[in-house]
């Protein structure tokens, strides 16, 4: 499955595989790419709005020029006329703030992953979340023999911290263990009264 993004000079492209996730940016800068397994992808996500700050430098640099110009005109005999710089560099800075790009950012092993904030966005993180959710449960959601109800118990809360498992199934993988553990089976007290013999 593969989704690509574009917005303005920047272009991100999502290649989803069974185990793995290949990653490609492409902007203005340059660009990059690598793969990152699904359990290399962390939980934690960022923002980054991206703007180009040339744009609002030299929108500054124009406004200024340009309240000069409009400064001197008052001393002249014409009266007040506005500097097409100031026009200028209003523009400028209106398009610094309207040609921005949202990112969330992924942290992964390999590097970050920009997701855009667009129409697209939300179903890329979906999609990071659901395979990376089931790359973990085909891995770690197993009772090995060899490890103690302590390690099972251990493994379970981490799948489930991890968001592989819902609240319900911990509980059903807790209770599984609990059975199965003879140091936490419970000990019915006799009844008042109840003969023991």
């Amino acid at each position: 499955m593969e989704i690509a993004q574009k917005k303005h000079s920047n272009r991100v492209r999502y290649v989803f595989g069974d185990d793995e996730l290949d990653y490609q940016l492409q902007d203005s800068s340059g660009s990059r790419s690598f793969s990152v397994g699904y359990a290399g992808i962390s939980r934690d996500r960022q923002t980054l709005v991206e703007r180009n700050q040339w744009l609002r430098n030299v929108g500054l640099l124009w406004i200024l020029l340009g309240a000069v110009f409009t400064g001197i005109s008052l001393t002249g005999d014409q009266g007040l006329k506005i500097s097409v710089w100031l026009w200028v560099g209003l523009a400028c800075y209106g398009a610094y703030h309207f040609f921005s790009t949202r990112y969330t950012i992924i942290p992964t092993e390999s590097g970050n992953l920009l997701v855009i904030d667009d129409a697209d966005g939300q179903r890329i993180l979906d999609e990071i979340a659901s395979r990376r959710a089931g790359y973990l449960r085909r891995e770690f959601d197993f009772m090995p023999e060899s490890e103690s109800p302590e390690q099972h118990r251990g493994r379970f809360k981490w799948l489930h911290r991890e968001g592989a498992l819902s609240e319900d199934e911990l509980k059903q993988r807790l209770a599984t263990i609990d059975a199965m553990d003879p140091g936490r089976a419970t000990v019915v007290a006799p009844e008042p009264g109840a003969r023991l013999n």
